[in-house]
């Protein structure tokens, strides 16, 4: 069965069956996420804010933090975030509160450990179940094979990305909005 993406002690479970293979892992990326339909702060009921920090941010740390001592030198990570972790999306404050931790996240660990990479790949609207959840017209979002791309190109060492990158994919066009140098 799947972990519990927010269950540090099922993580814990996943990354010791992976570790017993001797498997050594070259890229993880992280392409989950949760965001509350409700867009009124004061309308939102406790546990879905937990569940946005849970899953946005709080299971991106602990898979990291357990899956470290599984990755190769030179290997990575990528996280898929959201343009809402760049630019505050005023109609979902806490899922833009925990993108941005996710685009901290991995600019801190792209400083703590410079021998291997981490990268946040930041979608606009996004063909996919979640933007069907929060859209009402999901026409004008974008394909996720470009997202798919990008991180194919970030994964073959193409396109001039840099550890610690927050890569925005908007209508199809990638810009790197934030770089650590």
């Amino acid at each position: 069965s799947d972990p519990d993406h927010a269950s540090h002690a099922e993580i814990e479970t996943l990354a010791k069956k992976i570790a017993d293979t001797g498997v050594s892992i070259d890229w993880i990326i992280y392409a989950h996420g949760f965001i509350d339909a409700e867009t009124v702060l004061e309308k939102q009921r406790p546990e879905d804010i937990a569940t946005t920090f849970d899953l946005n941010i709080l299971s991106i740390i602990y898979l990291t933090q357990l899956f470290l001592p599984h990755l190769g030198h030179s290997a990575g990570i990528i996280s898929i975030s959201s343009t809402a972790g760049v630019r505050a999306n005023g109609r979902h404050a806490a899922y833009s509160a925990s993108k941005a931790a996710v685009n901290a996240f991995m600019q801190a660990m792209a400083r703590n450990r410079p021998e291997q990479k981490f990268f946040s790949i930041c979608p606009g609207p996004t063909i996919t179940a979640m933007l069907e959840k929060v859209v009402s017209d999901p026409a004008t979002a974008q394909d996720p094979r470009v997202i798919a791309e990008l991180a194919k190109d970030i994964v073959a060492d193409q396109g001039g990305y840099t550890s610690g990158d927050v890569i925005v994919v908007r209508d199809g066009k990638r810009e790197t909005v934030s770089r650590i140098g």
